[in-house]
């Protein structure tokens, strides 16, 4: 993330970015928000999964925090890790019990030509799978293992499908398949990293774990492409326009702050139509 802002300082003499960083956990099959106060009423918020044409996926309502720096943005990830799911089980004593996933959206504009490029950086901490005869965990804490090998279970199945070129992928079996389905069968470019532990007790989880790595790796995607805004030129009409039009109604009512966004999608529109 560090050479994203590196790259942004770089080309500052040409390009113009905003950069907004949002932060989940998917427990139990139910999406928080890490950057929200843990004591705000979120009653009325739905975190529900929605697509959009330009960026992809998302979560609605979820917050967005623009930062402007590398440190800015590390700050907001010890701030939100703080508020993430964890518990002792019989081999972890600090275990997650929920899928972490940070997004960063960096939206660009070309001094020179006008044009809006929109890229989105995420990244994945997935709980590990975890045998219950050997975790040890009841009560609650099996419900949190049960949902964690649930979901992996269903990821592991949408990169079968992937690596076998099935013409049905069940990205909707879980709230995480579904998420990252830009990302796992989408124009990105992915990278996964498995842990293994060394320990011989731990033998059959680790060739599982080996297993689903040769599965990921044998999965091809997309050519990775840019993800041009159009805006429609003045005086003209038309969706663009619209949605442009919108957002920055959306800017008048939080007061012209730019920023943080919350109860809104963050969506590279909403984000594109604030202006300083």
């Amino acid at each position: 993330m560090a050479k994203i802002f590196d790259c942004i300082a770089d080309r500052a003499g040409n390009y113009q970015h905003e950069c907004f960083l949002s932060m989940i956990e998917i427990y139990n099959e139910n999406i928080r928000d890490l950057l929200r106060d843990p004591k705000a009423d979120t009653s009325k918020l739905k975190y529900d999964i929605m697509r959009d044409q330009l960026v992809g996926m998302y979560v609605k309502d979820l917050t967005s925090e623009q930062c402007h720096t590398a440190s800015h943005a590390k700050t907001l990830l010890t701030s939100g890790d703080k508020h993430r799911a964890v518990s002792a089980t019989g081999l972890n004593d600090v275990s997650s019990r929920s899928h972490m996933v940070v997004t960063l959206t960096v939206r660009t504009k070309n001094l020179r030509s006008g044009d809006y490029y929109v890229g989105k950086l995420s990244l994945v901490d997935l709980a590990g799978s975890e045998r219950l005869s050997k975790s040890g965990t009841t009560g609650q804490a099996q419900k949190e293992s049960m949902a964690i090998n649930k979901s992996l279970s269903a990821l592991g199945t949408v990169i079968a499908a992937l690596a076998s070129s099935e013409k049905h992928v069940p990205f909707r079996d879980s709230k995480l398949t579904y998420l990252l389905q830009d990302s796992l069968g989408g124009n990105s470019k992915t990278l996964m990293f498995v842990n293994c532990g060394p320990s011989q007790d731990n033998c059959a989880e680790t060739i599982n774990s080996l297993n689903f790595a040769s599965r990921a790796k044998s999965v091809a995607l997309g050519k990775a492409t840019k993800n041009r805004e159009d805006v429609m030129p003045e005086g003209k009409t038309g969706k663009a326009s619209t949605v442009m039009a919108a957002a920055n109604k959306l800017g008048n009512d939080e007061g012209g702050s730019t920023a943080r966004k919350e109860g809104g999608a963050a969506t590279p529109r909403k984000i594109g139509a604030k202006k300083k």
